[in-house]
């Protein structure tokens, strides 16, 4: 078995995928955190928002947090299979690394949207 560091180095562009994808998971949860942080003892973060409906959810920090840390566990387990697909099927480890970095977008989104959405 390989070291880690020397599979990244082979598949660069399944690890420059999930580096990016890690970057908005880690960036949109640190953002959030430290925006909402000093509001959030004070009243409950507004989590859900429809323009017709109005406020479907309401919750605290420990939803935020467990998104953030849900998100990089999924980013985490998708790196290694990811990797390992590349090695026996290109186009699977490839595949699982874009739509990983979909993911992490769309995440990014919706920190950004409880943030505007709080403050």
């Amino acid at each position: 078995m390989r070291p880690l560091f020397q599979k990244f180095l082979e598949h660069r562009v399944v690890s420059s995928l999930f580096g990016v994808a890690l970057a908005f998971v880690l960036g949109g949860f640190l953002w959030a955190v430290i925006v909402l942080m000093p509001i959030a003892h004070n009243i409950p973060l507004i989590l859900r928002f429809n323009d017709i409906d109005g406020i479907t959810n309401v919750g605290g920090m420990g939803q935020i947090i467990f998104m953030g840390f849900f998100g990089l566990l999924v980013v985490g387990m998708n790196c290694a299979i990811a990797l390992e697909f590349d090695v026996r099927k290109p186009f699977f480890g490839k595949f699982l690394a874009g739509v990983t970095l979909a993911f992490a977008v769309l995440l990014f989104l919706a920190f950004a949207a409880i943030i505007s959405v709080n403050i």
